[in-house]
């Protein structure tokens, strides 16, 4: 693999300039999109950022981010890479540098990721740039500019998980290996458990026809095995962490998407957005099923089943489907895929490295330039396109308003766009958050009575509590309050956030379940045991996910990621 690096210049040189060119907006604007996501995902990663910060642990309660109100995000939302992006923003210590590197990579690295994916469907160097350069202008990989989605994460490495696909259903399987497969799905465990999930159905079907075609399956399906079994113990903190929440908790889900088909993808002539597929990627699509259909016998297999699979995952993300419908008989499906178009990634991935390999298979001279001509015309439009977009939600930053309209935020003091501004540029990174926020319900308890609405909840509870409490992180990782009490018994509504297994110390004596009401939402009213000064401490106590546990879990990442940068630099087949 470094050799490839070295012996494409050109290759890395054109993915380099069109990610800077990406960018651009962001660099000349010195701008953040202050969108309902961004805010979500700041505070996730601002939590990390300062645990790194101050050496201050803890793996369950969000005790910097979210209010300071101790509730569990990072623990089942992506939890390995939310410490990643913290790890990231110690040495950048800026939210702008920090979304202008961030989007950086996300460009670069999916261009790769395309590029490696049209190559290994002996797709020809030069066409392989050019579906790179429409991927990186596509819909989800441009989505993290312009809306902070942390989907686009998932769909970056996606070429990958097809590229590792294709080798289950070639040569017998004997490029199969254990560790880029185990490797790239606990990668995607870590960032995103919806594109894990997705891609793990990709690989399933690769999987099936690959079992089908070869005469060594019981190679095949030990090799599946042992990449199973690794990455079980690579994300035991992700699954383990679910087990030990969500079996002693009811906990409220993300909101639900009622009328799901309106988050449908549509075919149109005009510039692609959240429900239109747009006009160059309208046409790659169409080209490709259509030479499917009428030429199926001239395509080699890799072609026809990405092609087959990229067409189902393209009708699952329009309203072909009756998706309100399919909403109410599966409610499970509004909380958890809310949007169909979120299949559209794949979709993405796999429809247009198979019309790359399409036009490499064309052996008349003149035919051939003219399809590159077209394809990289289009790879032009969409990257204005692309460009144009970022531009556009960027540019909202310098305006009386830096907030991206219909995001539902609570601005603390009436804050003018400059203070907005100021806020989130400060040295402090903690400012930003406290001058902007935005109610969300996401994994609250609701172990007593559900919510009619958990995010009004949330803000009347938490963000408008008008309460004096001092917040301190102690050194174990947990969360300590201190308020005063007129009078013995003094009940107060405090702004944290309680489940069941966390643990509540006021003034040195344990407080029982009972001895708390808690609201909707799980956030306690406790009674003063004494006038004057009270402290209480709130910590979690997992039986699963233990600190050992975690440890052990992050040195066999250390020693795994060490093996893979030997076995490279040794250059061995083995991998």
């Amino acid at each position: 693999m470094l050799n490839k690096f070295k012996n494409n210049g050109a290759v890395f040189g054109v993915i380099f300039l069109i990610s800077f060119f990406l960018v651009l907006p962001q660099i000349i604007n010195h701008s953040l999109v202050l969108s309902g996501d961004l805010l979500f995902h700041l505070n996730r990663i601002y939590d990390t950022y300062m645990q790194f910060k101050t050496g201050h642990f803890n793996y369950f309660q969000t005790n910097y981010g979210f209010q300071q109100t101790g509730r569990i995000v990072n623990a089942l939302y992506g939890p390995g890479f939310a410490y990643g992006l913290g790890l990231l923003l110690i040495f950048l210590h800026s939210w702008i540098k920090f979304e202008i590197i961030t989007s950086f990579l996300i460009f670069f690295i999916s261009g790769y990721s395309m590029y490696f994916l049209s190559r290994e469907m002996k797709t020809t160097k030069r066409i392989s740039v050019i579906t790179a350069v429409i991927f990186m202008g596509s819909f989800w990989i441009v989505r993290w500019s312009t809306q902070q989605n942390f989907m686009t994460w998932g769909v970056m490495l996606m070429p990958l998980v097809v590229l590792i696909g294709l080798k289950m259903i070639k040569n017998n399987a004997k490029d199969l290996k254990i560790l880029p497969l185990s490797l790239i799905m606990s990668l995607l465990i870590q960032i995103h458990v919806l594109s894990a999930l997705m891609s793990l159905g990709t690989i399933i079907v690769f999987f099936i026809v690959g079992f089908f075609k070869t005469d060594k399956k019981g190679q095949l399906i030990g090799k599946c095995l042992i990449a199973g079994m690794l990455t079980l113990v690579l994300t035991f903190n992700v699954w383990g962490a679910m087990l030990e929440i969500l079996t002693t908790n009811n906990v409220y889900a993300p909101f639900a998407m009622t009328n799901m088909s309106s988050g449908t993808m549509r075919f149109s002539i005009f510039r692609h957005s959240v429900t239109q597929i747009g006009l160059v990627m309208s046409l790659i699509f169409f080209v490709q099923i259509a030479y499917l259909f009428s030429r199926e016998q001239q395509l080699p297999l890799a072609n026809k089943v990405v092609t087959i699979l990229g067409s189902g995952f393209l009708l699952l993300s329009t309203n072909i489907i009756p998706w309100t419908r399919v909403g109410y008989m599966i409610p499970g499906l509004q909380n958890f895929l809310q949007f169909p178009f979120r299949f559209y990634g794949l979709a993405t991935v796999l429809l247009l490295a198979g019309l790359g390999s399409t036009i490499s298979m064309i052996t008349e001279s003149k035919r051939r330039n003219n399809s590159e001509l077209l394809l990289l015309v289009g790879s032009v439009l969409i990257t204005g396109q692309a460009y144009i977009g970022i531009q556009n939600g960027n540019g909202i930053w310098n305006t009386d308003n830096p907030i991206v309209p219909n995001t539902n935020m609570l601005l603390k003091d009436s804050p003018t766009g400059d203070e907005i501004r100021s806020a989130f540029s400060n040295s402090d990174l903690g400012q930003g958050l406290g001058v902007v926020e935005k109610p969300t319900s996401d994994y609250l308890p609701a172990n007593k009575v559900v919510s009619k609405n958990a995010y009004d909840d949330y803000r009347k509870n938490i963000l408008i509590n008008q309460v004096k409490v001092t917040k301190k992180v102690m050194s174990n990782g947990n969360l300590q309050l201190t308020w005063q009490a007129t009078k013995e018994n003094e009940e107060i509504a405090l702004p944290i956030i309680v489940y069941n297994k966390s643990t509540v110390v006021l003034n040195g004596n344990r407080v029982s379940p009972q001895r708390m009401q808690l609201s909707v939402i799980g956030s306690p009213i406790i009674k003063a045991t004494k006038v004057g000064t009270n402290t209480l401490v709130l910590s979690y106590h997992a039986r699963i996910l233990t600190t050992t546990r975690l440890i052990g879990v992050l040195i066999i990442w250390i020693f795994y990621i060490a093996s893979i940068i030997i076995i490279c630099l040794l250059n061995t087949k083995k991998f």
